[in-house]
């Protein structure tokens, strides 16, 4: 499975998206205390503090998204950018769930 730089690109930029939007829903769905963060490491590091989540959160994906863009010629890089594509479009539909919950049930 090889994409090319564009869609490999693309998948970055929707993975840095999905993400953003997992770090702020998760900063609402907690504080309201519909969800828990369920990774454990960054459920500490929410339990330190928001900005810090959020910092951690985003810096982690970006860098690692930069790291990916570099070695995009490997195989690894391209079925690692897919099933962390996979993993975050499942995260979202989470957090529909979750709103779907909440404001509309």
């Amino acid at each position: 499975m090889k994409f090319s730089d564009r869609i490999f690109g693309y998948f970055l930029i929707l993975l840095i998206f999905f993400n953003y939007i997992d770090a702020f829903a998760t900063l609402y769905w907690t504080s309201e205390g519909y969800a828990t963060e369920i990774n454990p490491i960054m459920s500490n590091w929410l339990q330190i503090n928001n900005k810090a989540f959020l910092f951690i959160k985003i810096f982690i994906v970006l860098v690692a998204s930069f790291f990916l863009w570099h070695v995009r010629q490997t195989k690894l890089a391209h079925i690692l950018v897919f099933l962390m594509l996979l993993l975050y479009i499942s995260v979202f539909i989470i957090h529909c769930n979750i709103a779907w919950n909440v404001f509309v049930v």
